[in-house]
């Protein structure tokens, strides 16, 4: 039995590029994230990459940009997104936590470094709920209180972290949150 030829990789892009030229977007309120301007960059991408056996997905130098995502703020009310069981778990804090950070001490400058590194770390180690502790501050006006969730929803981790809640008192209520970030999904 031989090989199936595989053919030339520049004849097969022009005939993608033939057939994706006459392909028109359907308009749907469901998907009105993705605009035109994005459905029209997807054609910079180069679907594949033949060397030898290997098949491999590479993406030219000017990838899709990503619809915007946003944490999820459960003590706003937000759910959209988060199945009813982990967001049940997650606010009366019986998810296990996996890390905890304390920001006690710390003013406003440093506290914001040591949660976008401990974030950026968790994330490379696969952790999934987080407990950040703030402390209440005077008379419950903390200004770390007031800023980390707002932190939290801000580039360079607002696509890392899924959703905040505030913690139990088993774990200093008010004084501390719960972050739970998005999955890492690993392609083979």
């Amino acid at each position: 039995m031989r090989k199936k030829d595989l053919g030339n990789f520049e004849d097969d892009h022009r005939l993608w590029e033939s057939v994706t030229s006459q392909v028109k977007p359907l308009k749907s309120i469901r998907y009105s994230a993705a605009t035109e301007k994005t459905l029209m960059d997807r054609k910079s991408i180069s679907f594949r990459n033949i060397a030898g056996r290997n098949a491999a997905v590479t993406i030219a130098k000017n990838p899709v940009p990503s619809v915007e995502v946003t944490p999820i703020d459960l003590r706003e009310g937000e759910h959209a997104g988060l199945d009813r069981t982990t967001r049940r778990k997650l606010a009366k804090g019986n998810l296990q936590v996996d890390a905890r950070i304390d920001l006690h001490g710390y003013n406003a400058q440093q506290a914001k470094a040591k949660l976008l590194a401990f974030i950026q770390q968790s994330a490379y180690y696969g952790h999934r709920c987080l407990l950040v502790i703030t402390g209440k501050g005077l008379r419950g006006e903390g200004v770390l209180r007031r800023h980390v969730p707002i932190w939290l929803k801000q580039p360079p981790i607002d696509g890392i972290v899924l959703a905040i809640s505030n913690a139990s008192p088993k774990h200093g209520g008010t004084g501390a949150i719960y972050v739970m970030l998005r999955r890492t999904r690993k392609f083979k």
